[in-house]
């Protein structure tokens, strides 16, 4: 990596995959595809897929020596992306998670992650120089399942490292599951708004945490007078930067049948723009950025191939 490249981060926890239909598994044998998984995973590759390049797409999370954390890996470098950041010390393999899709693409998820190396990223000697090294991002990427699966300890130790990027975005992503006590969930979550730039929000999740009525109140829990809040709420992004007026931009999806990944396509489609140029009109990226998203939901699966990428060229 030239030193004058720039350096993107994308820190979290990706999951082997079994997706299918199990509808007949209560009387015989079911067929499940085996994939991997994971929001920030996600994000990162369709990141890489749409940066200039002069940035370097780094992958940050904790695996094992097992034949899953290999293929994994594997899978990483497949998508260019670098891999220098991913600890292979851990004792067990990957976390493992289960998508059902009804008729109406709509999911829902069964998880296995207690024993999961990346729930001990930052643990050790060996994480104290990971957090070394990622320090001083130009784009640094987490999410709130990334919160969610590290102890207080390590969540402030990556909260410390959003605040050293040049840009830090954050995709609020509450699980009721991981994130039980509701709480402390909501003090932290808006202790991680503080000290970040970009904050990408479902209001169906923030709806749930908050007890909110509209999304115009997102921006009062959501606001630390400098950053860049876009909310996902039906057909609409609405956004506010800064103090600028709240503006709404209509986002329509049109055919449906899968919408895992979503917001994670569009998260990083809308950074990658960013990062290209920050002088991007918002309006500009959003639109650009949702027409991966309405791509992506037209296919079974969180990232389609390369060449169903739309040439954001053309769009606008």
């Amino acid at each position: 990596m030239n030193k004058n490249d720039k350096k993107a981060i994308f820190v979290g926890e990706c999951m082997i995959e079994l997706n299918g239909d199990i509808s007949s598994l209560g009387i015989s044998n079911s067929h499940m595809q085996v994939n991997f998984g994971g929001d920030t995973y996600n994000s990162a590759v369709y990141f890489n897929r749409l940066a200039d390049k002069k940035t370097n797409t780094f992958y940050c999370t904790a695996l094992s020596n097992d034949s899953f954390s290999k293929k994994m890996i594997l899978r990483f470098k497949n998508e260019q992306l670098n891999c220098e950041y991913i600890r292979t010390d851990g004792n067990s393999p990957p976390g493992l998670y289960s998508i059902e899709i009804d008729e109406y693409g709509e999911r829902s998820f069964s998880y296995w992650r207690d024993q999961s190396p990346s729930k001990k990223l930052f643990t050790g000697s060996n994480g104290k120089n990971l957090i070394k090294n990622i320090r001083k991002a130009d784009t640094f990427y987490y999410s709130g399942i990334t919160i969610g699966i590290l102890d207080e300890i390590q969540q402030n130790q990556l909260i410390d490292l959003g605040c050293t990027a040049m840009t830090s975005a954050f995709d609020f992503n509450f699980r009721s599951q991981l994130h039980s006590d509701k709480e402390k969930y909501k003090k932290l979550f808006k202790q991680i708004n503080n000290s970040i730039d970009v904050h990408f929000v479902s209001y169906d999740d923030v709806q749930e945490l908050f007890n909110v009525k509209n999304p115009v109140e997102i921006f009062e829990i959501l606001d630390n007078k400098k950053n860049l809040v876009l909310i996902r709420y039906k057909n609409n992004i609405i956004f506010r930067y800064h103090h600028e007026d709240i503006k709404t931009i209509t986002v329509p999806h049109g055919e449906v049948i899968d919408t895992t990944a979503a917001g994670d396509s569009f998260n990083g489609a809308f950074l990658a723009l960013f990062n290209n140029d920050n002088n991007i009109k918002i309006e500009e990226n959003i639109l650009k950025s949702h027409s991966i998203t309405r791509e992506v939901i037209r296919h079974k699966g969180a990232v389609i191939s390369k060449e169903l990428m739309p040439k954001l060229n053309e769009q606008i």
